[in-house]
């Protein structure tokens, strides 16, 4: 999993790039016809694969044909094609990027299409509702959420003798938990890498919006989509950088390579990512145990985010398709468990308490995260603030720059970003 691209705004609107042709509408046999576009790769595309496979096997008057774009510009192909009116059906979406989609008038609102396919907003969790909202319209269907969590090898960490009685790990939810436990490890197992995780990238920033939160940090932006105001609280934002900067170089091994390598290689007893590594690790026969990143402070915080299912604009759509459209979405949102098993936690609280679920390994252990995820701001600059603040934590975590000076850095790209 990948996090966002910033694109620039509805431009190129007669330029089609490839993948963006609009087919026809109707197929030999006479089933309506519905494009679905997904950025999908690795485990979680055959997981989607099989969901759209059981619909179009569930009944015989629409088929949905799925169509996998490139990640690296997934996002400019939805806004040159449906500027040119030859965009999809549906789409995924993450959440983050619905403000820039609706800002640029790209997105039917989705409620009543979804009230009528009978899927009630209620069902899903506050937080998680609110991240598709935008202006007081919902603009997609979330169907999961993926926060950053904590994996760790059970084989190593028995070796280590960090696992009590009920062979899980114990990790004291204190500032100096985490360290703590890694330290040991790398005490006890000199020859592996206690924790991996890249020294820079979105992964470390990932971590560091956990922290930042769980420190009581305050919102990147004011609630203003097009002309916020930098929220950030500089103090806590330096206090979460210098964190996590002490873990490198000590617990932390500088530069690594590929951790998702070292971790499924078995030399690393911990390692951090989004829970889509879930489905790599069991796939890897790998025994690990998955559990929420620790609560180190004293404000309960999570980063992640959502794959959202949206609705392109359409220039002429007929009640017959955004019926159909509005079925398959439902369709797909009642599959939540089956879509679990790419490691993600299902958007709607009655899935989640579903045996279907629950009763997946590993999944029911940190399906509570979803509820602490922090989402990020309903901004049209928050993707381009998120590559600001990478930038500047990649600064910090290879010691080019203080926490203090790339904390000023990140703040600094983040006013030019919003042109304060």
């Amino acid at each position: 999993m990948k996090h966002s691209k910033y694109w620039i705004g509805a431009a190129c609107a007669v330029v089609l790039l490839s993948g963006c042709t609009r087919s026809a509408d109707t197929m030999a046999d006479g089933r309506m016809k519905l494009d679905y576009w997904v950025f999908l790769s690795g485990g979680d595309l055959s997981y989607m694969e099989a969901i759209v496979d059981e619909y179009n096997s569930s009944q015989d008057e629409v088929y949905v044909d799925i169509i996998l774009q490139d990640w690296d510009d997934y996002y400019t192909k939805i806004v040159t094609s449906v500027a040119a009116d030859r965009g999809p059906d549906i789409g995924i979406s993450h959440a983050a990027s619905l403000p820039q989609l609706m800002n640029q008038g790209l997105l039917q609102p989705v409620e009543d299409m979804m009230t009528g396919a009978g899927l009630d907003f209620n069902r899903f969790p506050e937080n998680i509702r609110d991240a598709v909202e935008v202006e007081d319209e919902l603009y997609a269907v979330p169907i999961d959420t993926h926060p950053f969590i904590l994996y760790i090898n059970t084989d190593l960490a028995e070796e280590a003798g960090l696992l009590n009685e009920q062979g899980l790990p114990e990790i004291d939810s204190t500032p100096t938990g985490l360290t703590d436990y890694f330290a040991a490890a790398k005490e006890a197992l000199p020859d592996k890498t206690p924790l991996a995780i890249s020294t820079g990238g979105v992964d470390t920033y990932r971590w560091w919006w956990t922290v930042y939160f769980q420190m009581g940090g305050t919102p990147i932006f004011s609630d203003d989509l097009r002309e916020p105001e930098i929220t950030l609280d500089r103090d806590i934002a330096i206090q979460a950088a210098e964190y996590i900067h002490n873990f490198f170089g000590d617990v932390i091994p500088m530069h690594i390579g590929d951790f998702y390598e070292t971790f499924q290689a078995g030399n690393a007893v911990g390692m951090m990512t989004g829970v889509w590594a879930t489905g790599i690790w069991e796939a890897a026969d790998l025994n690990f145990t998955a559990m929420p990143i620790p609560q180190s402070f004293d404000v309960e915080a999570a980063q992640g985010d959502a794959h959202t299912l949206i609705v392109p604009i359409k220039e002429e759509q007929s009640s017959e398709r955004k019926e159909a459209i509005a079925e398959f979405i439902a369709f797909v949102s009642d599959e939540g468990a089956e879509w679990a098993k790419a490691g993600h936690i299902p958007a709607r609280t009655d899935v989640v308490e579903s045996p279907e679920f629950q009763d997946q390994p590993f999944r029911a252990d940190y399906a509570e995260v979803a509820s602490k995820v922090v989402f990020t701001n309903k901004t049209i600059y928050q993707n381009p603030a998120e590559t600001d603040m990478i930038r500047a934590l990649d600064e910090i975590m290879s010691n080019r720059l203080t926490p203090e000076a790339g904390i000023d850095q990140m703040l600094k790209a983040l006013a030019v970003t919003t042109r304060q």
